[in-house]
This record gives structure tokens, C-alpha cells and sequence, in this order.
């Protein structure tokens, strides 16, 4: 009685199974008695619509509403986690939202300079430090674009903890560079274009690549903070004439050519409202990347207990579509399976659904799998696993029952990818079916084409076939 759509479904489909001969006219009627059985134990509720969530315009200045909003949000997802896993210490997250509070009365300001491997990083940030820009600490990343992967999320964690950040570059951006850049910039990041070690180009040169910069960056940088700096230039050869006609030459070390640099800095710093864009956007990023760990942690613990279930329901469908000689009646079994399924996992990801809902999602995952191919897809591919087995009745049930097992999988990992990017606390809110399906397919092409789907195959059809069951 506690899953009434599962022990309805699959009752109703047993009995439906010794009535066979009859295959049309009861499949029609099954489908009405079973959605009618679901009617009649489910009870609706009330649907209540989330408004819609505005998109984050970079272009546009923050407000202290939108920092305390991205604040009250990050401690949504923290209230939730504790709240599901209290037996595990997550006090991190909410230190660092309490620490939030202090920080809209910071006066200093953390500058950190970062770039490849060779760009001048080092010697920029000892410049700067003998320089002593009143209010700023500086600090140098880690190199970027290396193939160690610690290192980088070093050196991003920096970047998002800054409030202002130097890129260096010694010539014209690279793909890689500009992606980076253009994903700073739509998290908030102020970052200042330095084009270093100018000094070793011919002037036409420098003013080409400094032209090339700008343009490339207009949409993410302002032209005015993409500089030319020598923070190291090359020692230069001078010739001196003496009075008696003879020359004598020796090398000089120019200075430094950071002027722009440290004219653009003080110019953002000595200016109130970019100070309190600065730092209203450090404490956004923090609160916006508390989320999202928040919410990693979560969605890891509810896999954790979403797994199990949906490995019971795949073998579940497996099994009955395998004993069901009935092809119309497997679908009716295989959408009882499903719809418990739908009922357990929201369950699970708070997404209070009724038994409509479910019958609605079953009923939609159905066709979107049909449309898309991934039922006839999923039953030729286990074909091809299993093709060395005698086509014989029995194992012609064991690739029915082995693609229902399948199928039912990638639904239930796609359901629980959707309900990952919802928000924490119970929710009313209809499915964007349009939605579900691109996540299905992505899904089902993901698993296709890994060693999982061969090692599911085998694994299914070991439970499924004689020799094992006895």
C-alpha cells in the first residue's frame, strides 16, 4: 500500500499476462485500468510556480540587494545539507558566510597577478611590493595552462577569493586565454590586461598586438585597462663617442616601465564607487562559490542514497520484462517500475510529487526515449553484446529484460542529474520536459559510449540468464 503504483502496475500487468491472447484490446484496456488505478490511490496536490530567477548581467554594477540575495541563497544549500547529513561537520561552509558579514567593512584590497609559466609573474609582484600602493596586498598564482591540475585550481581559487586581478601575457591571446578571461569576467572579476615584456617587440609591433588585445577583449575588458608594461627589460647596448673620435660601449639595465599599470591602479582604488564594487564583488563570488559547494556536497549525499534505489528498480524491471511474454504488457510493467521510481527518487530530492506527476513523467520519459530511438538504440546494442548467445525465446527475454534494465538506469540517472539543479527545499514546481529530454539523451550517448554500458550488459545478463539462476 505504500507504493501503489508499483503493485498496482505490476499486478495488473500479471494478470493482463494470462489473458495474452487478447493482446490489442487488453493492452488498451490495461493502460486505462492501470492509469485509473493510479487515480484512484494518488491523491493530488496543489502546484505552486517558482517565479523565474533573473540571469546575471556582468555588464551591470552590483547592488547590496543582489550580495545579500547570492548570501540568504548560499545559506539555503547549507541549511540543507546540515539539515540531511547532521551526522557529518560541513562548519566550514558556515564559517565562511559568517565571515561574509565582516567583510563589507574591509578597506584593503588583495591583488593577485597570474598568467602561464614565463610571463614575468615574479618579477611584477617584487615591483609592486617595493612600490607599496597604500590599502593592497599582492600575491602571484601559481602558472596557469599547465598540465598540473592542482596547481590550476590553486591559482583559480585565488583569482576568486581577489579583488582585482593583473593577467599577464606576453603577446596576442591564445583560446585558452581568452575563455578564462571571458569566464572571470562573467563571475565579477575585475582584471586589468597586462602586456608584458614589450620592450622586446619594434614599436609597430607593440602597438599591433597592444590593438589586437583590445579588440579581442572588448566584450569582457575595457580598452583602458589593457597596458603596456617592461616589468624586467632587456639590457641595451649604449655607444658613447669621446671628444677624441673613439667609442666606448657598455650595457645599461633600463628601468621598469610599469607607469600605466600603477596609474590605472590607483586610479580604481582612489575611487569610491570601485571600491565598493570590488568589494561587494568578492564577497558575491564567495557566497556564489559557498553555494556551489554547498550544493556539490548535497547532491553527492543524495546520490548516495538515490543509487541503491534505482539499482532495485532496474533489476525490478529487468525481471518482470524478462518473465512478461506479453510485448505490449512489458511496457505497462516497465511504466510501474518507472513511475515508483519517479516517486522514490523525488522523495529523496524533496520534489514533492503526486501520483499525476508521476504518471506525467513516466509517461513523458516513454515517448521521449521512443522518439529519440534510445529503445530501438539500447535493444540493437545489447543485441550486439549478447549475439553470442543462441537466439532462442529465452534469449530473446533476456535482451528485452537486459534493454529494460538499461533503460530504466538512464532514466533514473537523468532524473536525478534534473533534480540536482533544483533548488534545496521541496518544490511544486512542474518539470521542463524539454529540459529532461536534452538531459536524457546526453545521458544516454555518455553511457553508450563507455566501458560501463558493455560491463551493464554481461552483469544483467548473468542475473537474467538459467545457468546462473539455476
Amino acid at each position: 500500500m505504500q507504493k501503489p503504483i508499483l503493485v498496482g502496475g505490476l499486478g495488473l500487468a500479471l494478470f493482463l499476462a494470462i489473458l495474452g491472447h487478447w493482446q490489442v484490446s487488453v493492452f488498451d484496456l490495461g493502460e486505462w485500468l492501470f492509469w485509473g488505478a493510479i487515480a484512484w490511490g494518488g491523491v493530488m496536490l496543489w502546484q505552486k510556480k517558482q517565479p523565474p530567477q533573473p540571469r546575471d548581467n556582468p555588464k551591470n554594477p552590483l547592488k547590496k540587494a543582489d550580495v545579500d540575495q547570492a548570501i540568504a541563497t548560499a545559506q539555503t544549500w547549507v541549511n540543507a545539507l546540515q539539515q540531511e547529513a547532521p551526522d557529518q561537520d560541513f562548519s566550514n561552509f558556515q564559517q565562511i558566510l559568517t565571515d561574509l558579514s565582516q567583510e563589507f567593512q574591509q578597506d584593503h584590497f588583495n591583488i593577485v597577478i597570474t598568467g602561464g609559466r614565463g610571463v614575468g609573474k615574479t618579477t611584477l609582484l617584487k615591483q609592486c611590493q617595493d612600490r607599496k600602493l597604500a590599502h593592497c596586498t599582492f600575491q602571484e598564482t601559481p602558472p596557469l595552462f599547465t598540465d598540473l591540475a592542482a596547481y590550476d585550481q590553486q591559482a583559480q581559487n585565488q583569482v576568486f577569493a581577489a579583488d582585482l586581478v593583473i593577467f599577464l601575457v606576453t603577446g596576442d591571446l591564445m583560446a585558452s586565454q581568452w575563455q578564462l578571461l571571458n569566464h572571470w569576467h562573467h563571475a565579477r572579476q575585475k582584471i586589468l590586461l597586462a602586456f608584458n615584456k614589450q620592450d622586446q617587440y619594434q614599436p609597430e609591433q607593440r602597438e599591433l598586438i597592444l590593438n589586437q588585445l583590445r579588440h579581442h577583449c572588448q566584450t569582457a575588458i575595457a580598452p583602458s585597462h589593457i597596458l603596456p608594461i617592461a616589468a624586467a627589460p632587456q639590457v641595451v647596448k649604449v655607444k658613447k663617442i669621446q671628444a677624441d673620435g673613439t667609442t666606448i660601449e657598455h650595457f645599461e639595465q633600463p628601468a621598469p616601465d610599469l607607469d600605466h599599470l600603477h596609474v590605472q591602479l590607483k586610479t580604481l582604488l582612489d575611487n569610491p564607487e570601485i571600491q565598493q564594487q570590488l568589494r561587494w564583488s568578492t564577497i558575491w563570488r564567495t557566497a556564489r562559490l559557498t553555494q556551489h559547494n554547498a550544493k556539490a556536497a548535497l547532491n553527492q549525499y543524495r546520490r548516495t542514497k538515490a543509487l541503491p534505489i534505482l539499482e532495485k528498480y532496474q533489476w525490478l524491471a529487468a525481471g518482470t520484462t524478462f518473465a512478461n511474454p506479453v510485448a505490449a504488457l512489458d511496457l505497462l510493467a516497465t511504466a510501474a517500475v518507472t513511475g515508483q521510481m519517479i516517486m522514490d527518487l523525488g522523495a529523496i530530492y524533496h520534489q514533492r510529487l503526486s501520483f499525476g506527476q508521476a504518471q506525467a513523467i513516466a509517461t513523458a520519459l516513454g515517448k521521449q526515449m521512443i522518439q529519440l530511438g534510445l529503445v530501438e538504440l539500447s535493444t540493437q546494442a545489447v543485441g550486439g553484446v549478447l549475439k553470442t548467445n543462441a537466439i532462442t525465446y529465452i534469449a530473446g527475454g533476456t535482451i528485452q529484460g537486459v534493454s529494460a534494465a538499461y533503460l530504466t538506469h538512464i532514466a533514473g540517472l537523468s532524473l536525478i542529474q534534473y533534480f540536482q539543479e533544483q533548488l534545496p527545499q521541496t518544490q511544486n514546481e512542474p518539470l521542463n520536459f524539454e529540459k529532461l529530454g536534452h538531459i536524457l539523451k546526453t545521458v544516454f550517448e555518455q553511457n553508450q559510449r563507455s566501458q560501463f554500458f558493455g560491463n551493464f550488459v554481461k552483469g544483467t545478463w548473468q542475473r537474467l540468464s538459467p545457468q546462473t539462476t539455476g
